[in-house]
C-alpha cells in the first residue's frame, strides 16, 4: 500500500513531503511563540492581548497542519488524479472542508496580533486610528471569507459528497480574489507602523533592526503570490496539494514574523552575557599574564 489509503505502491505521491513541511513549520512557529511568551511573561512581564491572540493563531495553525496530514492519507499529494480511489473522495473532501476555517482563522489572528502589538507603542493620533480601522476591516474581510468558504456549495454537503446534486461558486476566481485581498492586507499591516517608527526618537540601530524584522513579512506576501499562481493552475478540487502546502507555510510564518520583534530583550540578554563573558576572560588572562611575568621576573 502507498502513502495514501487504498492506493498502490506505484502511485506517485507527495504526501510525505507535505506532511514534513506541515510538521517542521508548525514546530518552528511553536518554538518562536514559546520564546515570545518567555520574554513577555518572564523577562519583562508584559503579556497582553496580542500574545494571547497569537497563541490562538498557532492553535489554528496546528489544527490546519493536523487536518492537512490526515488529508494526505486520503489522497492529498497524489500526482495523478487517476490514482485517487473513489472510496477516498468523501473523507478527502470532508477534511478539505474542515481545514479551511483553521487556515482562515490563523491568517486573520496573526495579523490582528501584530496590529495589537503596534498599538502598544503608537500614540493617539492618525496612525493609531488607522491601525484600529485596519483591525476592524481585517476582521470583517476574514469573517466574510470564512462565511463564503463554508457556504461555497449549495447544499453545503456537496463540498465533500460529490454524489449530491447542487451548485458551487467557481472556486478558482473566488480563491484568486480572496488571496489578492489577503496580500493587500499583508502589505498594509506590515507597513502600518513605519511612519511612526521613522518619526520616533528611538536609537537608529534599534529602528533599523525593527524595520528590518517587520520587512520579513514580505516573505508571507511572496508565498501568497505563489499560492495565487498555484490556484490558477488548479484543474479540480483534488488538485489542491500545492495550495494547501503553501498555506501551511504561510500561516506558520505569520506567527514567526509576528513574534520576532518581541524577542529583542532575549537577543540583548545573550549579547550582553557574551560581552561580559568575553571581558571577564580578557581580565583573567591579563591577571594570569601579570602573575606569570612576576614569577619569571623574580
Amino acid at each position: 500500500m502507498g502513502w495514501a489509503y487504498n492506493t498502490p505502491e506505484s502511485a506517485v505521491n507527495n504526501g510525505s513531503h507535505i506532511t514534513s513541511v506541515a510538521i517542521v513549520f508548525t514546530a518552528a512557529s511553536l518554538l518562536v511563540l514559546s520564546l515570545r511568551f518567555y520574554v513577555r511573561g518572564w523577562m519583562i512581564k508584559t503579556i497582553g492581548a496580542d500574545d494571547y491572540v497569537l497563541a490562538f493563531s498557532w492553535v489554528a495553525c496546528c489544527g490546519f497542519a493536523v487536518v492537512t496530514i490526515l488529508q494526505t492519507k486520503w489522497g492529498l499529494g497524489l500526482k495523478n488524479v487517476e490514482d485517487m480511489p473513489n472510496e477516498n473522495l468523501f473523507n478527502f473532501g470532508l477534511l478539505q472542508y474542515i481545514g479551511a476555517p483553521f487556515y482562515i482563522t490563523s491568517i486573520m489572528t496573526f495579523k490582528i496580533s501584530l496590529m495589537l502589538t503596534y498599538l502598544r507603542f503608537m500614540p493617539k493620533g492618525a496612525a493609531r486610528t488607522a491601525t484600529i480601522v485596519v483591525i476592524v476591516l481585517c476582521v470583517l474581510f476574514h469573517l466574510a471569507f470564512l462565511i463564503v468558504q463554508i457556504n461555497l456549495c449549495h447544499p453545503i454537503a456537496m463540498q465533500w459528497d460529490r454524489t449530491i446534486i447542487g451548485t458551487c461558486l467557481p472556486a478558482v476566481p473566488f480563491y484568486t480574489t480572496t488571496s489578492s485581498l489577503t496580500i493587500t492586507f499583508d502589505v498594509v499591516v506590515m507597513f502600518l507602523p513605519f511612519p511612526v517608527l521613522l518619526a520616533s526618537h528611538i536609537q537608529n540601530r534599534k529602528k533599523v533592526v525593527l524595520l528590518g524584522l517587520l520587512a520579513l513579512g514580505t516573505f508571507i506576501t511572496i508565498i501568497q503570490v505563489i499560492r495565487i499562481q498555484t490556484i490558477r493552475s488548479l484543474t479540480n478540487y483534488l488538485d489542491s496539494a500545492g495550495v494547501i502546502m503553501w498555506s501551511s507555510v504561510e500561516n506558520n510564518l505569520g506567527v514567526i514574523v509576528a513574534s520576532i520583534p518581541t524577542l529583542a530583550p532575549l537577543f540583548t540578554f545573550f549579547v550582553d552575557k557574551t560581552v561580559k563573558s568575553s571581558e571577564r576572560r580578557v581580565r583573567e588572562a591579563g591577571v594570569h599574564a601579570v602573575r606569570e611575568w612576576g614569577a619569571w621576573d623574580g
